[in-house]
């Protein structure tokens, strides 16, 4: 076996970590400004903001999971585009220790499976928006405020 020199692991490492560093670069500037967002998804934001008027208030309980545990919508959101074929009651069999989602989804279940059709039928813009932490907050607050409010979900 052939014994390396200091300098060849040194010459190794180096690109290793260039390699690492190109990556994490590219994937961070593949997330574009969540202000950009609407526009570069603008069918999405569209079906989005529909659903936001059909549903006042499971988007005003959603909005504000989302500000609370942006890690567990960002799994929701993951979860509907992988299990393509799988309804809300299969992420919930799977996700049982989520007691404030099962509340949620007790009341708003209609609600919750068109949300999970629009993440299947939007994957990419669905991902986009959950890159950033808190997102879908973000979107309820700055593009759809006239559909609904924090304070009162479905005025206006």
């Amino acid at each position: 076996m052939k014994k390396l020199s200091q300098t060849n692991i040194m010459e190794k490492l180096i690109i290793v970590s260039l390699v690492i560093f190109c990556t994490a670069g590219t994937a961070f500037s593949q997330e574009i400004p969540l202000e950009q967002w609407a526009h570069k998804h603008q069918e999405a934001s569209v079906e989005l903001g529909h659903w936001v008027k059909k549903h006042p208030q499971a988007a005003h309980r959603m909005f504000e999971w989302d500000a609370k545990h942006p890690e567990r919508s960002q799994v929701l959101v993951n979860w509907a585009i992988v299990h393509l074929h799988e309804n809300l009651r299969a992420f919930m069999v799977e996700h049982r220790n989520w007691p404030e989602m099962e509340n949620f989804t007790a009341k708003h279940a209609e609600a919750m499976e068109e949300f999970l059709l629009w993440c299947r039928n939007h994957a990419a813009a669905a991902k986009s928006l959950m890159a950033h932490s808190g997102g879908l907050a973000w979107a309820g607050d700055h593009l759809y405020k006239e559909y609904w409010n924090m304070e009162t979900p479905g005025k206006r």
